[in-house]
């Protein structure tokens, strides 16, 4: 017994690799090692891989072989017969091995034969070549001459230790030992490890900080307290802090600065410039941010000279940004508008000024279901209108995750209304699920609008996401239409929106989609709601779902809820599987228990209707089963009852699909 530790040594690894390669070796490596609490760590020159007490265990099992029937295995001397010996020489064993076991009636002679399977270890030996030749990276290289061997960057060398012991495992040519190495630059030569509980000091003493988490903590301290000497806060986008983290294996704090000239260009302009292509930290002070910047360096900060280039580079980039700005400025967003017809988003679905017409159409749609006033569709119609024009200024082109928020600046800028321009950055909200729904009324319906059109249009172009492929991002669409609904309140149908599309094709591929995407999304309601909810409603009215899947969760554990269900129950129980008819004739009702219920049944069918009122019928429909003979000899009486029940379950099944809810104790 011993830690077990395997290092895989690389060249920089990108670190968007990282992580995704951790959790893949550690789902295959519990499989394989029968272990689940294995501790990963990542830096851009290792991938390790850690377990505390780990014991190399075979497994054995126990297989009972049956041979010839009892009597006919011996003969009468006890010595045994040629279908015996016969037994026996196929497995390589003497009659002293034989035991006398039942089967069925009759009783056999029989083998325990023990089968010892390999060591986890032994097993990890055979398999780890092609875990480390499967593992999904975006990109492989190969640096041997073996066209086999790749990987995301070179593999230089494998640690692997369980205990003091070397575990053998080979990788190409490379074989592991118990040597690593430390940081590229404050360390030099290789390390040896003499046992897998020394690993983690070591690295520590010679400048590589294994743990994630770990260097996450000590950037964000470093950058905490460098802002407070300035009187700062940093200010970075989501993702940066991960990602500067894996950059590095021993983070270092470099300040700098730039010239207060390029704080003439936008905040969002100049925090994606210093985080896109430097990953740099700005500052603010008091809201505002100040000419001043933060890096994280690999290496001791000895001199100016990092800080220096820093700067440099930084420079560089504000000075473009800074003239691809006022650049842009000298075009109105307006003027911008035709030659968005020279932009192709599909050749299924035509131009980028296609979609702009189209977002007209729908948007104008969605103003009327929601009952706008004239200002309202005046500025949805405007912001539909200049929605895709900032693709075409260079600040976008440059820096396409700036696609929205330009078009805010801009139209500002140009004198646009607050609220048109605000939409204009909106309609790309939400983009994940941390991030707020548009706030504003015209950017909420533009950024609506822009989900329809992408999931009609991209489906009716059979672009339809397939497992983990979703290349045109239609489930973050979707995501963003139930968010937006459910914020909202906005009841819409989507399925209006087809007459808009001529061509519209592969809606029942969309309305699995829909559905699926709203099993996902609701599922901490339970899944045996939601599919009880989507069997009666259409996904097609995700606000529809969403409502009642609520009002069920909330009811499922109430005294309410079972006379629902059990109202339901009654009424399904008795009504033969293949009877269709709903007709009822008034006249045959003679009984004043079935003139009550078909009273409540016609109320509720003329309208809306909720759970409580559905669970009212519990009393009239218990009062028709204890007082009327439900499967009367008269046919005719017999048959329009059982209508009457069909028009009941038909009620109960506007709401939901009750069979689907698995009923729980109250």
């Amino acid at each position: 017994m011993g830690d077990l530790l395997i290092e895989i040594g690389t060249e920089e690894l990108p670190s968007s690799v990282i992580v995704p390669a951790l959790d893949f070796f550690k789902g295959k490596f519990s499989e394989i090692l029968g272990r689940e609490d294995i501790d990963t760590y990542g830096t851009p020159r290792r991938l390790v891989f850690h377990i505390k007490d780990f014991t190399d265990t075979k497994e054995v099992k126990e297989e009972l072989v049956f041979g010839p029937p009892w009597a006919v295995a011996f003969d009468g001397e006890g010595k045994p017969t040629k279908a015996l010996e016969g037994f026996l020489n196929r497995y390589g064993v003497g009659p002293e091995r034989i035991v006398k076991e039942r089967k069925g009636k009759g009783e056999y002679a029989a083998l325990r034969i023990i089968h010892e399977e390999k060591s986890r270890l032994e097993r990890l030996k055979e398999e780890f070549e092609e875990l480390l030749l499967s593992v999904p990276f975006p990109k492989r290289m190969r640096w041997t001459s073996s066209k086999k061997i790749t990987f995301s960057r070179p593999v230089r060398w494998i640690l692997a230790l369980h205990g003091d012991r070397v575990v053998e495992l080979r990788f190409g040519e490379l074989s592991s030992g118990n040597k690593t190495k430390g940081h590229r630059f404050l360390s030099k030569g290789w390390i040896e490890v003499r046992k897998a509980e020394d690993y983690f000091h070591l690295m520590e003493d010679n400048f590589v900080i294994p743990s994630l988490d770990r260097r996450k903590e000590l950037i964000l301290k470093g950058i905490k307290e460098e802002a407070k000497k300035l009187g700062a806060e940093p200010k970075y986008p989501d993702g940066l802090l991960d990602e500067v983290a894996n950059l590095v294996e021993y983070p270092f704090v470099v300040t700098g600065g730039f010239e207060e000239k390029y704080l003439e260009l936008p905040e969002m302009v100049i925090i994606t410039v210093a985080a896109h292509h430097q990953r740099f930290f700005c500052l603010s002070r008091e809201g505002k941010l100040i000419n001043r910047f933060i890096g994280i360096s690999n290496n001791t900060p000895k001199t100016d000279l990092i800080k220096k280039g820093y700067e440099k580079v930084l420079r560089a980039r504000l000075e473009d940004a800074l003239f691809f700005y006022r650049e842009d400025l000298r075009t109105p967003l307006e003027e911008l508008v035709p030659a968005l017809k020279n932009v192709l988003i599909h050749p299924k679905i035509g131009t980028v000024l296609e979609k702009v017409e189209r977002l007209k159409r729908i948007s104008k749609e969605l103003c009327r279901k929601l009952g706008c006033d004239k200002a309202t569709e005046r500025r949805v119609e405007r912001a539909a209108l200049l929605s895709k024009a900032d693709l075409l200024t260079e600040m976008v082109k440059e820096l396409d995750e700036l696609q929205g928020y330009m078009g805010y600046v801009y139209a500002l800028k140009h004198g646009e209304d607050e609220e048109v321009a605000k939409a204009l950055y909106e309609q790309y909200k939400p983009k994940g699920v941390e991030d707020t729904v548009p706030q504003t009324l015209t950017g909420a319906i533009l950024s609506l609008s822009d989900k329809i059109d992408d999931l009609i249009s991209f489906f009716s172009a059979g672009e339809i996401p397939k497992g983990s492929s979703d290349p045109f991002g239609l489930r973050r669409a979707a995501f963003g239409v139930f968010r937006i609904l459910e914020d909202k309140g906005w009841d819409i149908d989507l399925r209006e929106f087809f007459p808009l599309y001529p061509e519209v094709k592969n809606t029942e591929e969309l309305e699995r989609f829909l559905a699926q995407r709203l099993e996902s999304y609701l599922e901490r309601y339970g899944y045996d709601i939601i599919r009880a909810v989507l069997k009666a409603e259409s996904p097609f009215k995700p606000y529809s779902v969403m409502k009642k899947v609520k009002e069920l969760s909330r009811v499922r554990n109430t005294e309410a809820f079972v006379d629902i269900y059990e109202g339901y129950r009654r009424v399904v129980k008795i009504l033969p599987k293949e009877w269709e008819n709903f007709e009822v004739n008034e006249e045959l009702l003679k009984e004043a228990q079935e003139i009550n219920l078909w009273r409540e049944v016609r109320e509720l069918e003329g309208r809306d209707f909720t759970l409580e009122e559905l669970a009212g019928l519990r009393k009239p429909i218990d009062e028709l089963f204890d007082n009327v003979l439900i499967m009367d000899k008269d046919e005719n009486i017999r048959n329009n009852r059982l209508s009457l029940l069909n028009r009941v379950k038909r009620l109960f099944n506007r709401y939901a699909d009750l069979s689907e809810v698995v009923l729980q104790e109250v």
